[in-house]
């Protein structure tokens, strides 16, 4: 059990640095809604890239008068299909592309599930309202993402997470068999306990029925799906608008910043504590909750977390800031008696334009022993451009986010 003195000078330093935070107020503004983009099979960084900025220009920058900002998730499904196009027919490739991810399952511990899982909670928890528009088989990737969500502590209010799929091979979304939309003449349709196609594939401009147009260009997400020239188009947009209707504003349980991090857990009964060590050497932690560029505003000690440090970016520093944990108690053994439960830490550090994730698994509960020296998972380096010929680039903020 952490014992905290607090002196009534401490208090006053405290209120006057929050005061001064108030009236500098800069925190980040977030958008109401966050659209996330989840890719299908073969689709390349930069395609996935497109693919959301296509989907972000066809839906727009508001609904329902408020603001909608587009994130991707990326899968990679390497090992999906990593050997499949030398062995498999030209013509059904695809399919058994697909009955492969399916029997895979994605594994609960893949690196890119878990860092989609966190992108989507630490997004609820600042108070977004999520929703999933997933591609081929990046369906499987959200219905286990919620599967996960719904289980896994600490809790998220699942009224604020929805999903749409789109060409999906799976049987399900979220669970349920709609909403989605899969056209004739999409290749997954073939695929065994697929959803059925739901819409007939007409041109936008007569009306005519797309008797042929090859079965995997009818699967493409951003030349089929959402091109101008095709009636589906619309329809989709409209049953994303739909599912954007549905969802409820989550309760914001974290502030938000320049730089955040965000840590949970996976034991109930058990303290793990963030750290995080600011460029001028400021250690932050629950003894020491108030920095020179953050805070550490949401310190749990009970168990799952979240524990969560946010800039504040008035006083943000450039240079290093390093970002650790500790395993502080297993408090199922208050004696200490037996060996503590192993504790997997995830630790989710979001900078403007980038997420990352780290997991952790610790053994050993060393209680105040690390505090000075936490396990530490990666550092974030903040530099100043200086580029007077450009601008708009001039003076601004260049985040890295580098594992250790």
């Amino acid at each position: 059990m952490k014992t905290m003195i607090a002196y009534a000078f401490t208090s006053l330093l405290f209120a006057s640095a929050f005061a001064q935070a108030q009236q500098n107020n800069c925190e980040t503004v977030l958008e109401k809604f966050r659209v996330v983009f989840e890719n299908g099979a073969l689709t390349t960084p930069k395609q996935a890239f497109m693919a959301k900025n296509e989907l972000a220009l066809s839906l727009g920058n508001t609904y329902a008068d408020q603001e909608i900002t587009y994130d991707l998730a990326y899968n990679y499904s390497a090992d999906a299909f990593e050997e499949l196009l030398q062995s498999a027919s030209p013509h059904h490739w695809y399919i058994e592309l697909a009955q492969r991810v399916y029997n895979w399952k994605y594994k609960i511990n893949a690196p890119e599930l878990t860092a989609h899982v966190e992108k989507y909670r630490e997004a609820i928890f600042q108070g977004q309202k999520v929703l999933v528009v997933s591609h081929s088989e990046g369906n499987f990737y959200a219905n286990l993402a919620r599967q996960i969500l719904m289980i896994q502590k600490p809790v998220v209010p699942m009224e604020g997470f929805g999903l749409f799929g789109v060409a999906t091979p799976a049987n399900n979304v979220g669970g349920k068999k709609t909403p989605y939309l899969t056209n004739h003449l999409d290749i997954i349709t073939s695929v065994p306990g697929s959803l059925p196609s739901n819409w007939t594939l007409r041109r936008a401009d007569n009306g005519r029925v797309i008797d042929f147009m090859g079965s995997v260009p009818a699967h493409d997400f951003k030349e089929t799906y959402l091109s101008p020239h095709y009636n589906i188009r619309s329809e989709m947009i409209n049953g994303i608008k739909q599912e954007l209707s549905k969802l409820k504003e989550p309760p914001q349980l974290v502030k938000t910043g320049s730089l955040t991090v965000t840590m949970t857990w996976n034991l109930d009964h058990s303290d793990v504590d963030l750290h995080v060590v600011e460029p001028d050497n400021t250690h932050v932690f629950y003894s020491s909750k108030t920095g020179h560029s953050g805070y550490l505003d949401v310190d749990n000690t009970r168990g799952f977390g979240p524990e969560h440090y946010y800039s504040d970016c008035n006083k943000l520093q450039v240079g290093k800031y390093f970002v650790g944990v500790n395993y502080y108690d297993d408090q199922k053994d208050e004696n200490n008696s037996k060996p503590a439960r192993q504790v997997i830490a995830t630790v989710t550090i979001s900078t403007p334009g980038s997420t990352r994730t780290f997991s952790i698994k610790i053994d050993d509960d060393i209680q105040t022993v690390g505090n000075s020296n936490p396990r530490k998972l990666a550092k974030v380096i903040i530099e100043r451009i200086s580029d007077p010929a450009n601008p708009s680039r001039d003076e601004k903020l260049k985040y890295h986010i580098i594992p250790l």
